[in-house]
């Protein structure tokens, strides 16, 4: 087992010691750092230091760039330090003490916001959502019966996350709020409550609150209703921490909650986020339906860039919302093709180099994206170094995304995007997404092997 260690010390030291640092986090490649002076971080040293990738300052974040490694390195550098103390008290209030996050803009914030979320739960989610599209593709082709207690064993499994979900949105925005995460995790868990989701499966019950109204909704799966509520009750929270005396706050204050913030949550937040969702929902629909074609060339081509700047995030929660309200999303397809198109432009680099070191990176980055569907190392690694493969990749990708868009690809289930999900990305979508796929991969490979990739002597230019 490689030892982290000494990077992770250097890291820390470089972005100017851990007390310059206000918190972090990671995802799947990156340490994303909040630090109170950004200036005071050595990025030429970090760019350089074995182990890193790139530098990113993005999304009000410092973010450096390590490669499926990141894990280890975070753990390694909550060991040696007291940052991982400071996660705990992280809410969006300090994040304003940092000087970069005041020139932060409206989209970084919001795309930290959503990062900040879902993140700690991806790799629950990653592994239900996979085990979710086998099943689909072994029910298809007849392998397992869906009236077998096997079936419905495995379906529990991976459908809890999904019929759960304010559950674990509600613990990660309660700490990204600075709301008691359990008592938001209590609130979600009502929403969820069996006799709950009963009176809304029964239409004749007219359901009122103390005679006010309530226009149920479905809450399991949702994912504005939860988010808005926790807000709320991180503001009545700290708003009631003020005025009730601290010995009687521990009793008090989840009493409050649970009486206020659920009824509200119940007759005003979720009938308003409800109509916003489906709103989104169908407008998004409408625009697909406008022009398939540019839609998916849109988000085709400029997805790479999307995961350049941390934007891609910003689309998770609107994903989510169409699972929730269409049962299936139409959004992500077009994008499939990039994954595929970034393993295969780094494949051609692989094999065309001469240069040992890029054909190090190259190799590994090519592997990664295409098994793991991490495409970061690629991104970073090698394809943003020379413009031309970057541009054409990105075009290529396009074109992938008008064949998927067009031919109406889903996804019924968010499964991850590798080759080893091409047989339930199949079975979900049918086989124009296995076109859309191939065509980025053979497109990429052949443009970047044969025009893109010329200079071998200069592999870091245009």
């Amino acid at each position: 087992m490689a030892d982290y260690s000494k990077l992770a010390k250097d890291i820390v030291e470089h972005v100017g010691g851990e007390e310059n640092v206000n918190s972090l986090t990671h995802c799947i490649t990156r340490l994303r750092f909040k630090l109170k002076d950004e200036s005071k971080a050595d990025t030429e040293t970090l760019t350089n230091m074995q182990g890193v990738i790139k530098v990113m300052q993005a999304a009000g974040q410092y973010q450096v760039v390590i490669g499926s490694e990141v894990e280890d390195v975070y753990d390694q550098i909550l060991l040696s330090t007291k940052i991982g103390d400071k996660n705990k008290s992280e809410t969006v209030e300090t994040d304003h003490s940092s000087s970069s996050n005041k020139k932060s803009s409206v989209v970084e914030k919001i795309t930290d916001l959503i990062s900040g979320i879902f993140m700690p739960f991806m790799g629950a989610f990653a592994g239900a959502g996979l085990l979710k599209g086998f099943l689909v593709l072994f029910t298809t082709l007849s392998l397992l019966d869906k009236t077998s207690t096997t079936y419905t064993i495995l379906y529990a499994a991976s459908d809890s996350i999904f019929y759960f979900l304010p559950v674990f949105l509600a613990y990660c925005a309660g700490q990204k709020f600075g709301a008691k995460p359990f008592i938001s995790m209590a609130i979600a868990c009502a929403m969820c409550y069996p006799s709950l989701t009963g009176l809304f499966n029964d239409k004749e019950i007219a359901v009122t609150f103390l005679s006010i109204p309530v226009k149920l909704i479905s809450y399991p799966s949702s994912v504005l209703p939860i988010l808005i509520t926790v807000y709320a009750q991180s503001k009545l929270e700290k708003g009631l921490m003020k005025v009730i005396p601290k010995i009687i706050q521990s009793m008090i204050i989840p009493l409050l909650d649970f009486i206020v913030v659920f009824p509200l949550a119940l007759i005003v937040i979720g009938p308003v986020t409800d109509v916003v969702s489906k709103g989104l929902a169908g407008g998004i629909q409408m625009a697909f339906s406008f022009s398939p074609a540019i839609a998916g060339f849109a988000l085709g081509t400029f997805w790479p860039l999307c995961i350049v700047f941390g934007l891609h995030w910003g689309f998770f929660p609107i994903v989510m919302n169409n699972y929730s309200v269409l049962g299936y999303d139409y959004i992500m397809p077009p994008t499939f093709g990039a994954n595929f198109g970034i393993a295969a432009a780094c494949l051609a680099v692989f094999l065309k180099t001469r240069n040992k070191d890029l054909k190090l990176i190259s190799g590994s980055a090519s592997i990664s994206a295409l098994i793991g569907g991490v495409t970061e190392p690629g991104i970073y690694g090698v394809l943003l170094k020379n413009k031309r493969i970057f541009i054409g990749m990105c075009l290529i990708n396009g074109i992938s995304g008008i064949i998927a868009a067009v031919a109406g690809s889903i996804r019924t289930t968010q499964v991850p995007v590798n080759v080893l999900t091409i047989p339930a990305l199949y079975a979900m979508s049918g086989p124009a997404i296995v076109i859309s796929m191939a065509f980025s991969f053979v497109g990429v490979f052949l443009v970047t092997y044969f025009f893109t990739y010329k200079n071998d002597a200069q592999p870091n230019k245009a």
